[in-house]
């Protein structure tokens, strides 16, 4: 085959990667891309040249040193863009002085040699390290996808290929020997070259899936935090109403089939604000969140339905076994201590239990609760006043006993 015939197709080759990376550098936004597209421009550029210079031999030396040229800074910003793969790495002012001696080869070497056969023995030494250099970086990003192994073994093998050309254009200098199988040089080049841009393709596709993935995660992570918000009660930890007729809608006819709901509301809260502030009421609405937690089982639910009345439905349980485990309740709650209140407060819970049969009587239950609970408060408030009008018609001193 024709070397220039292989060149050419070679180059196209290689243009049809750098197309492929332009087109994708619209829609990634990766750092190692960047620099990897303008790797592929300059190799490109750089094909172009070598392509003239063989054709134009008046202008061969300034040719080979921009095919020289374009060779080195895409070996140079293949090796940047592997090392910014993970990390992000940016180059900086003083890393682009590194490239200066290669400007300085590029110049040089087409002066050295009038045959570019002589040239390029050193040239494939130089393009040879840069492809181990890559090589190694990107074995530190310690990758494993397709992609990765892909692009490794390429850089493993384009680093043994151009050192091969290196020992075989220097032997040819010394020993006679056929190297009629060089004219297909660029098919191989062009081979390993392909395999080269598909593993970058894939490196990049890869990353973008699992920023995608990552993006996703913090993007549920992000929604369950505020439905938890949306549905949790801030002072209490509680649920809210929220929550409870969004539980409903989602499980509907799933939800657990007997049970009972209970109404509770804190009798006189409205006296502990006006006596000892709103803050003093805060605390004693936690305690008794509190306390009806402690006594309730890890499967049942606390609703604070606003203000001071709390909703709690007990799944597969009765209300009679609910009034039992609600007798407790103000035992614990004789004895509340308030911040910046000297003394501790006996706190009064009013309660209502009634059984669900199923999912569809629910709401029923909860307004015959509702009903249960108010008319025990309105008992326990009625009780208080009978007490408090008998202890005041006592004698002095007897009244003062009582209290």
């Amino acid at each position: 085959m024709d070397s220039k015939i292989g060149l050419i197709i070679q180059l196209n080759g290689v243009v049809l990667i750098t197309i492929l990376s332009l087109c994708m550098r619209r829609s990634l936004k990766v750092t190692a891309l960047r620099y990897w597209t303008t790797a592929w421009l300059s190799l490109s550029f750089a094909l172009i040249c070598l392509r003239l210079a063989f054709s134009y031999e008046e202008f061969a030396s300034f040719l080979f040193t921009y095919y020289f040229l374009g060779e080195y800074l895409f070996g140079f910003l293949l090796v940047i863009g592997c090392r910014s793969l993970d990390a992000g790495y940016e180059v900086k002012p003083r890393t682009e002085l590194l490239f200066i001696p290669f400007v300085i080869v590029a110049i040089v070497i087409p002066h050295l040699a009038y045959d570019f056969n002589d040239m390029f023995n050193g040239h494939c030494v130089i393009m040879a390290s840069f492809y181990a250099a890559a090589f190694y970086f990107l074995e530190k990003s310690k990758q494993t996808s397709f992609g990765w192994r892909v692009m490794h073994i390429s850089l493993a093998v384009l680093t043994i290929d151009f050192f091969a050309y290196s020992i075989i254009f220097s032997l040819r200098n010394y020993t006679a020997f056929q190297t009629d199988f060089l004219a297909y040089n660029s098919i191989v080049d062009l081979v390993l070259q392909t395999a080269l841009g598909f593993g970058m393709v894939i490196i990049l596709l890869e990353k973008m899936l699992n920023d995608f993935r990552n993006t996703n995660e913090q993007l549920l992570s992000a929604k369950r935090q505020l439905e938890h918000l949306v549905q949790t009660d801030s002072l209490t930890a509680a649920f809210n109403r929220h929550a409870f007729y969004g539980f409903v809608n989602r499980h509907g006819s799933d939800i657990a089939s007997t049970g009972c709901v209970g109404f509770f509301d804190i009798d006189d809260l409205k006296a502990i604000n006006d006596c000892f502030g709103h803050a003093a009421g805060d605390q004693v609405i936690r305690s008794v969140v509190k306390s009806i937690r402690a006594l309730i089982r890890a499967e049942d639910l606390i609703y604070r339905w606003g203000g001071d009345e709390f909703f709690v439905v007990m799944v597969s349980m009765d209300a009679a076994m609910a009034e039992e485990r609600m007798a407790r309740l103000e035992e614990l709650l004789q004895h509340v201590f308030i911040e910046n209140v000297s003394e501790p407060l006996c706190v009064g819970v009013s309660w209502g239990f009634t059984n669900y049969a199923s999912a569809a009587d629910l709401e029923a239950s909860m307004h015959e609760a509702d009903s249960q609970m108010y008319r025990r408060k309105q008992l326990r408030k009625s009780q208080r006043a009978t007490s408090s009008d008998f202890i005041a018609s006592l004698p002095g001193g007897l009244a003062e006993h009582a209290r």
